[in-house]
């Protein structure tokens, strides 16, 4: 039977209707579960002032949910989901941040993580994911280096990792992290164990200064007490916003490292954390982790500036054991426990 243009019209339009009901009727059922459930426990490492922000927003979209945010070091974190998994205690609803510390494997392979398909992960770049949903990043931290223009000419600023090498910057002149193995693991990998060995000696030799917390060093340069860091470009760029006297370089390859964002396998409000997740990920929270001075991870909402996560050669840190590449580090550097 020939349908008249009308008749056609209507059958696209209720199909379309339909087709629409129904991509929508997942979200509304996951609403609905979640509002049965009430609220999300979330281990975090972010920022106290960040993650109230994120809830401050999560919680005026959705009023019936409420968020309890449990802020941590990463460290402390895994022993603390560690020490409740082997005693049976499932608590956790969304785990973020423990990708620093090589456990997203374990996690995975002890069944603490579950695999979830956001529907916002097809905008996620695919270095800012895993290909079976266990994890996701919530933003990205590139490793770069930080100078502080009062102390150092533009003329002599570093433009290649060899160039650290110079004498010029021997003598507390660089300032690095107790702690910064991505990194180091990120270039011993990309280089290969030999060559990036033979570097990593050459920079102790050095006599780099080390300082633990990622925004204390670069407080520190921009405060004049140390040339340059390696740190983290969104932290470099939120002094810039501020006026301080630093610029950042991105030695390439540029090492970056994920913030894992992850559904726990026994999360007690399963719907209410997949909600979260969700709404983390959509791309109008992404937009505001740019306000931060955050580099989001979605394909559909640039850093700002665009250069900070844009144009350069960048290698995804290993979230996998990072204990051989620690040992080294820290025999290389010659720091201790």
């Amino acid at each position: 039977m020939k349908l008249s243009g009308c008749a056609s019209a209507a059958v696209v339009a209720l199909l379309g209707f339909s087709f629409t009901a129904l991509a929508q009727q997942p979200a509304t059922t996951l609403v609905n579960l979640a509002r049965q459930e009430g609220r999300v426990i979330w281990y975090t490492t972010i920022a106290i002032p960040e993650g109230q922000a994120f809830i401050k927003f999560f919680e005026q979209r959705y009023p019936f949910l409420k968020v309890e945010m449990v802020r941590s070091g990463a460290g402390p974190m895994v022993n603390r989901i560690l020490s409740e998994y082997t005693a049976g205690r499932h608590i956790v609803d969304v785990i973020h941040g423990v990708s620093s510390r090589g456990v997203l494997p374990y996690f995975q392979e002890k069944e603490i993580i579950t695999s979830y398909d956001s529907p916002e992960r097809r905008f996620i770049a695919d270095d800012l994911k895993d290909r079976d949903g266990y994890w996701v990043s919530l933003y990205a931290l590139p490793f770069v280096l930080i100078v502080n223009k009062n102390l150092v000419k533009a003329e002599d600023v570093p433009k290649s990792y060899e160039d650290l090498l110079h004498p010029k910057w021997k003598g507390k002149k660089i300032l690095n992290d107790t702690e910064n193995y991505a990194w180091f693991d990120g270039l011993l990998n990309y280089w290969g164990k030999d060559k990036g060995t033979a570097f990593f000696r050459k920079l102790a030799q050095q006599e780099q200064g080390f300082q633990r917390g990622a925004r204390l060093r670069v407080q520190l340069v921009a405060a004049g007490e140390f040339p340059m860091t390696i740190g983290f470009g969104p932290h470099a760029q939120d002094y810039i916003s501020k006026n301080a006297p630093i610029d950042w370089i991105p030695l390439e390859p540029v090492v970056f490292n994920v913030s894992s964002l992850s559904l726990a396998k026994r999360a007690p409000h399963p719907h209410a954390a997949k909600l979260f997740m969700d709404f983390l990920l959509s791309k109008e929270m992404q937009t505001r982790t740019v306000e931060n001075n955050n580099i989001p991870v979605r394909v559909d909402v640039d850093p700002k500036p665009r250069r900070l996560f844009r144009d350069y050669k960048r290698i995804r840190q290993n979230i996998g054991d990072l204990s051989a590449s620690i040992n080294l580090y820290k025999e290389i550097f010659g720091l201790r426990e």
